[in-house]
């Protein structure tokens, strides 16, 4: 493995209390590999997780899933890779046998979560056999480190609007201009539909002006009188939201016209409850949306959506972070402002 007999890792020991440690280096099991970190990336989940730690897993716990790096190990069996080879890859993948991928649903897999590599924030991580098998690519020469570790977050975005399925040339409202936001406004705008992006941070409003899209404060005025003048007053064919707020969640089915369709793209902690007007969502006939995760299929879109380098993603990272100070790199998210999102390179 090059040599190196430990790596760092950073640990979340308590909210808002990350601490990197010096561990032995991880082996590759059969069929696997093990990957050195050459750039990974913030996102909102790992925010939550930095605020009050992992729903699922106790602290100390590693955290990061959106990454890219060298293979610097294989496992007994391991095919088509070889030690040295630039790869960027997702943390889950499913098991091909349980009832969910046998309907076609691997983004359901029963193991899917328990089995997720966490711990992108580290020199190395280990890689297991289902992930490579069916969601690990070789990075093409053109495409850098951080561009491929936008691999994860793309093929969650390429899910979100497989399930959406919005009509070409149809008004999409998306709540929410991170980096998701943006992401789903590109992919929009690429298929010939209409993103309207909405968000508070007027500096993000103003890098997606930057990058063409339509992009619109909430603090000047409210999405649906916006939406309302975009439409004649009849509302968007569809709507995004991608805030993870309890208040935007109720009030994202006022943002679509009858016969409309509202996808909740981020998620609410468990045990949340939200309220809507039921007799909107009959009489008026809106349907609502709850895509989760990811399947190969929407990987390997993500991968040639990366490999043809037509998405501007490195506008999206605002800054970057050597490992040491990955601590600093959340608590600045955590402060809000300006940051998008933040390369961390070990």
């Amino acid at each position: 493995m090059n040599g190196a007999t430990t790596s760092r890792v950073a640990m979340l020991l308590a909210p808002k209390c990350v601490e990197v440690r010096e561990e032995p280096a991880p082996l590759a099991e059969p069929g696997g590999i093990v990957v050195r970190v050459r750039a990974a990336l913030t996102d909102g989940t790992d925010l939550k997780t930095y605020r009050r730690g992992h729903p699922k897993m106790p602290m100390p716990t590693r955290f990061g899933h959106e990454f890219s790096g060298d293979v610097v190990a294989l496992g007994e069996g391991t095919a088509n890779l070889g030690t040295g080879d630039a790869v960027m890859c997702v943390h889950t993948g499913p098991c091909g046998r349980c009832f969910w991928c046998r309907e076609g649903q691997e983004e359901l897999c029963d193991s899917i979560m328990s089995a997720m590599v966490l711990g992108a924030y580290s020199d190395l991580i280990a890689i297991p056999k289902r992930v490579v098998d069916v969601n690990c690519y070789p990075k093409p020469l053109d495409v850098s480190y951080e561009e491929g570790a936008f691999l994860e977050p793309l093929a969650c975005v390429v899910r979100s609007l497989r399930a959406l399925d919005a009509a070409p040339r149809a008004t999409v409202a998306i709540a929410g201009n991170g980096a998701f936001g943006i992401l789903h406004a590109l992919l929009l705008q690429r298929s010939g539909a209409q993103p309207l992006l909405f968000g508070r941070r007027e500096q993000r409003v103003a890098l997606a002006r930057d990058l063409g899209l339509e992009s619109f404060n909430t603090n000047d005025e409210p999405i649906e009188t916006v939406l309302s003048g975009r439409t004649g007053g009849r509302g968007a064919d569809a709507a995004i939201e991608c805030t993870g707020s309890v208040e935007m969640w109720e009030r994202a089915p006022s943002f679509v016209r009858r016969g409309g369709t509202v996808s909740f793209f981020a998620g609410l902690p468990s045990g949340t409850r939200v309220t809507f007007d039921a007799a909107r969502l009959h009489y008026d006939e809106v349907r609502l949306l709850a895509p989760f995760h990811f399947a190969p299929a929407d990987v390997r879109t993500a991968f040639e959506l990366i490999k043809s380098r037509t998405l501007p993603l490195h506008k999206l990272i605002s800054d970057a972070y050597p490992l040491e100070r990955v601590g600093d790199a959340f608590a600045r998210l955590d402060a809000g402002g300006d940051a998008l999102k933040l390369a961390i390179l070990p």
